[in-house]
């Protein structure tokens, strides 16, 4: 924190860490201004600019007179002004739920694409998203091997992207690819279909010096809920 036009960023992700893993929860109150003039030995106008920042990417929001609060606690704030699928789903007055989780090591060979980005050894992860308790989406992300994964407590709140980032796998950007697909049988039969077609999703996650860290294949029964998306203009 030697560069005074760099403290501000230093003091905002630092807060930022502390949201993300739940030191300070949606809805707390982060310390004053002059609480954390002294936690980190910077001027007022510095702490305010860090807030500002934070305010900006959606974490908090300030009142005045009343201080600062938390209201969200996702990594994908700075990527997207658009509410998350799963966002617009609770808004709606669905419940989105997920479960099955597992976890395979795969063994890669260099002519498949993944070689490409995880070299020979990657970590395969399923899961279903249920909505109002019907089989909805089926996940299938392909991850580093070297992820270091949380004990699962509560499959619905269990995160790959929190995973990834606690990794130390910081996220800067993803592209997502839709198109009509013919999944497997067992793809269908976990979400309780006959036939297809049904609409699919193919990420790419990259970090900052653009390696790949994720590739997911989502499966959407469109049949109960059409996929849709918000922005925020």
């Amino acid at each position: 924190m030697s560069k005074n036009s760099t403290l501000y960023i230093t003091v905002m992700e630092v807060i930022k860490e502390k949201i993300i893993n739940g030191y300070y929860k949606i809805g707390d109150f982060i310390p004053t201004e002059i609480e954390l003039e002294k936690e980190f030995g910077v001027s007022k106008i510095t702490v305010r600019k860090a807030i500002e920042l934070l305010e900006g990417e959606g974490y908090v929001t300030k009142r005045s007179g009343k201080g600062t609060t938390v209201i969200s606690n996702s990594i994908f704030n700075k990527l997207s002004k658009g509410d998350s699928f799963s966002n617009i789903l609770n808004q709606e007055g669905y419940t989105l739920r997920k479960e099955k989780t597992t976890f395979t090591q795969m063994n890669l060979l260099p002519q498949d694409e993944l070689y490409n980005y995880f070299g020979e050894n990657c970590l395969k992860v399923t899961r279903i998203y249920y909505l109002d308790g019907k089989p909805y989406i089926y996940f299938t992300h392909f991850l580093p091997e070297n992820l270091a994964l949380d004990k699962i407590e509560d499959e619905n709140n269990f995160s790959i992207y929190m995973q990834l980032y606690r990794s130390g796998f910081h996220i800067n950007n993803f592209h997502d690819e839709f198109y009509i697909d013919y999944p497997s049988i067992d793809i269908l039969n976990e979400l309780e279909l006959e036939d297809g077609p049904t609409l699919g999703r193919r990420r790419v996650t990259y970090d900052a010096d653009n390696n790949v860290i994720e590739v997911s294949l989502a499966h959407y029964n469109t049949r109960i809920h059409k996929y849709v998306i918000n922005y925020k203009v």
